[in-house]
């Protein structure tokens, strides 16, 4: 692992390509996501499927003071354990987990016995699997039914008898614990226009998740608690009123896809964006044919997802080459470079630096071993990313 460089190290002398966050933005982040719960009765449950990190976890329940902050999501056992490991006392596995998974989930159960650590279930054989695991390791766990709404991926259908079964199960055992539905449509996150979202919501998740709780309580079943939802669907599931937990994680940092979202992006009847791009990648210029406006910088498919489209192009230290430089084109080059077309022939030369936005956050935090949190162009602080890696 490359060495975390030292607080105070100006941005332009970092070794690249490095993850930046801007601490600034970072913080506003932060504290407008709280003020867009405040009062509304929902909790916060934020996915640290975006940092992956014990450290950066840490600093956000700091951050918030304790104000909304549920616990957090996690998407892997690792990143769960970061979770704990910060001091979290509530970290939802947003998934369905085969043994090996479970019982190193109830393994962690175990080591923080005051914390409550849940996962999700959306048939009988996850029910036998949690429960199997919590005896092995002596370690209650919380279970979630997860209810299908949309996405076509895990969960059981809206209203079903196997949801029923399912929370019958796991009322009925001795050592789980029913936690409520989980009800999330990734894809309707990255629909553009927020009137669209809305409809998508209220036939989806929204829809689901009612016929599903007026099942359960036919059944004698209380649900307290319907957890989902993301950055992109936020304002639309504050709308909708089924979810009193949200899971939102990109809008701490942000993408080029989700900046393309009209409320994210300061459309669709906003006076300003609700989030800041507060995540790039600092990236220098390798080669330069000015004749041709190309110029291709050390960063990749290594250090950059590509798999949600290409990054842009910006300027952290110079507001009028960030405005030139807000058309320029990137494209793949390959593991270790980026190509930028479009380029003005007196813009980066060889050895200058350039920033990259990621179009998505979360894998491309993944490929790194640090966040290096920034402020007045010189490293504030660092992240280390622990997490890193499937699941």
């Amino acid at each position: 692992m490359r060495p975390p460089p030292l607080t105070g190290t100006r941005i332009g002398d970092l070794v690249t390509p490095a993850l930046l966050v801007a601490m600034p933005v970072l913080e506003a982040n932060e504290a407008a996501m709280r003020g867009l719960l405040r009062g509304k009765g929902v909790g916060l449950r934020p996915h640290a499927k975006l940092h992956k990190s014990e450290e950066f976890a840490r600093w956000h329940m700091e951050a918030a003071g304790g104000e909304s902050l549920k616990g957090f999501c996690a998407q892997t056992v690792g990143e769960a354990a970061a979770c704990l490991r910060a001091g979290s006392t509530d970290v939802l596995l947003t998934n369905s987990l085969p043994r090996h998974g479970a019982l190193r989930l109830a393994e962690l159960a175990a080591q923080f016995p005051t914390a409550k650590v849940s996962a999700l279930v959306d048939c009988a054989q996850h029910v036998a699997v949690l429960e199997d695991a919590s005896r092995v390791h002596g370690a209650p766990l919380g279970a979630f039914v997860e209810i299908e709404c949309g996405q076509d991926r895990c969960g059981c259908p809206p209203a079903s008898d196997t949801a029923v079964e399912c929370a019958r199960a796991i009322v009925a055992s001795s050592c789980l614990r029913f936690d409520g539905l989980h009800v999330y449509h990734g894809a309707i996150q990255h629909v553009r226009s927020g009137a669209e979202r809305r409809g998508l919501v209220d036939v989806g998740p929204a829809a689901a998740a009612r016929a599903t709780i007026d099942r359960l309580a036919e059944a004698g079943i209380q649900v307290g608690c319907v957890t989902g939802g993301g950055t992109g669907t936020l304002l639309q599931d504050l709308a909708a009123g089924t979810h009193n937990e949200l899971q939102p994680g990109s809008y701490l940092f942000m993408d080029r896809d989700y900046g393309g979202n009209e409320e994210l992006r300061g459309g669709g009847g906003s006076s300003a964006p609700l989030f800041g791009q507060a995540l790039f990648l600092h990236s220098t210029v390798v080669h330069a044919n000015p004749a041709t406006g190309k110029r291709v910088v050390d960063c990749g498919s290594k250090a950059c997802d590509f798999v949600s489209g290409m990054p842009g192009v910006t300027s952290l230290a110079d507001a009028d080459l960030a405005s030139r430089l807000a058309d320029v084109t990137f494209k793949s080059g390959g593991d270790e470079h980026g190509v930028l077309l479009g380029v003005r022939p007196e813009d980066l030369p060889v050895g200058a630096t350039v920033q990259l936005i990621p179009s998505h956050c979360d894998p491309t935090v993944n490929l790194h071993d640090t966040l290096v949190g920034v402020r007045d162009g010189v490293v504030e602080r660092t992240f280390r990313v622990d997490a890193r890696g499937p699941g």
